[in-house]
């Protein structure tokens, strides 16, 4: 009987050992004390990273061994808990005892805290990614392209990098099935030049409608499951707020806080009189409503995988959920939250939104169209809040730097093309973002 299960198992031995990365590695948060490498392997398998300090060859930290979970598609999480701030790491990835090459670098944040100013620093922001999949697009039609602007994005070397939303872009082939969700999130992840962007730079995600199932999915979808398993096998949390559902999160990089909305999981798109239209649910508010009036960071920005101040009314825009929309601005008016900032997904063309307030300060929202997705143009959504000249109808990708004296904090925003060209740019200083003095 021995003899019979070690002949049965010699083909799973044989495939482990000969497994190689599918994708990967990918870093999926570096903070001051940690950093979590995010790999996927082709079969079943055993991975650790050896790390160290950049100018220390000879003497790597090795991270506990984990195996990569056959469940979600062969993906695991690697954690490296002996970070120290402001130091520059080499790293490779052993992968069944094999050693790959090449070697890897990250940065982790400094701590400057009561030390020096605040650093200047760039955040990348995308949006939509279509990958090309033989055999699942429909007949002469092209959905996706121009995946060098990966490597654009990698050369500018920003220090994190925020993706929007819509970057599986499932099919009615992947909505019956885990599998399916899981095999489209694998194919996304396998574009032409986006190893070295995500190996080099820390990358944070939310979803948006594609990366779901169909249109107007939301809490009651029959898919949940597979999509809430699927997208956090592919886009670790930073960190998992304990009293919401879904994926919302956050996280701080030197002087800003970030927050990352969910979109999906509270979402009611057949509303009732007894429970109207909602996006955000009542419970994320108040996360979100808790978390602003705790920060002390010079901008707190607000991620969503859909506008947020954009008041037309299209079901991907919050402003459709007319009571939620109302009840967040009043929120926000009321609690005289300073350095506010709105980045959003969801749209398959790009703009900067404005909202005026006579009372406060005014409030931007910058949605990020298409990384390689099609774009779109915007004539059928009347934003009366769009600023002139953000309109941006062709692939592109956004570079914003925090930047200037810690008097005179700034943001400013650089939307940027496949190429790397500048289409526009806009400068708004920390003190515009102010509520008014009693």
């Amino acid at each position: 009987m021995y003899k019979i299960l070690f002949i049965l198992t010699l083909p799973f031995l044989a495939q482990t050992l000969a497994a190689k990365l599918l994708s990967g590695p990918m870093l999926t948060g570096v903070d001051m004390r940690e950093a979590r490498i995010w790999v996927q392997a082709e079969a079943p398998s055993v991975v650790r990273i050896a790390y160290a300090e950049l100018n220390d060859k000879e003497n790597p930290t090795w991270s506990p061994s984990i195996e990569t979970d056959s469940g979600l598609a062969n993906t695991a999480v690697v954690t490296l808990s002996q970070i120290e701030p402001g130091k520059t790491y080499h790293y490779k990835v052993e992968l069944n005892g094999e050693l790959l090459a090449p070697s890897y670098e990250f940065k982790s944040p400094a701590f400057y805290h009561g030390r020096t100013p605040p650093p200047d620093f760039s955040i990348a922001v995308g949006g939509a990614h279509y990958m090309i999949e033989d055999g699942y697009e429909p007949p002469y039609q092209l959905l996706g392209a121009g995946y060098e602007i990966f490597e654009t994005i990698a050369s500018a070397d920003p220090a994190l990098m925020l993706w929007l939303g819509n970057t599986a872009h499932l099919r009615e082939s992947d909505w019956g099935s885990k599998s399916g969700y899981l095999k489209r999130f694998s194919k996304a992840r396998t574009a032409p030049g986006l190893g070295k962007l995500l190996s080099s730079t820390s990358h944070y995600a939310t979803w948006g409608t594609a990366d779901y199932g169909p249109d107007g999915a939301g809490a009651h979808s029959s898919y949940r499951d597979f999509a809430e398993h699927s997208f956090r096998a592919f886009w670790p949390r930073a960190v998992k707020v304990a009293q919401l559902e879904g994926i919302p999160t956050s996280f701080r990089y030197a002087d800003v806080d970030f927050f990352m909305l969910d979109t999906r999981s509270y979402r009611n798109d057949t509303p009732t009189s007894e429970q109207p239209f909602r996006i955000l649910g009542d419970e994320q508010i108040e996360w979100l409503r808790q978390e602003l009036i705790r920060s002390k960071a010079t901008f707190k920005v607000v991620v969503a995988g859909a506008p947020i101040l954009n008041p037309a009314k299209s079901r991907n825009n919050l402003s459709y959920a007319e009571r939620e929309h109302t009840e967040l601005l009043q929120m926000l008016r009321s609690e005289a939250i300073p350095g506010l900032f709105f980045i959003s997904g969801g749209k398959y063309y790009g703009e900067l939104t404005r909202l005026v307030h006579a009372n406060s300060y005014n409030l931007f929202d910058l949605t990020v169209g298409p990384l390689t997705a099609n774009p779109r143009d915007n004539q059928d959504e009347l934003n009366f809040f769009r600023m002139p000249g953000s309109s941006t109808f062709e692939r592109h990708f956004a570079l914003l730097d925090f930047k200037g004296p810690e008097e005179d904090r700034r943001i400013v925003i650089r939307i940027m093309s496949i190429e790397g060209k500048e289409l526009w740019n806009r400068e708004i200083p920390a003190s515009s973002l102010q509520p008014p003095e009693d």
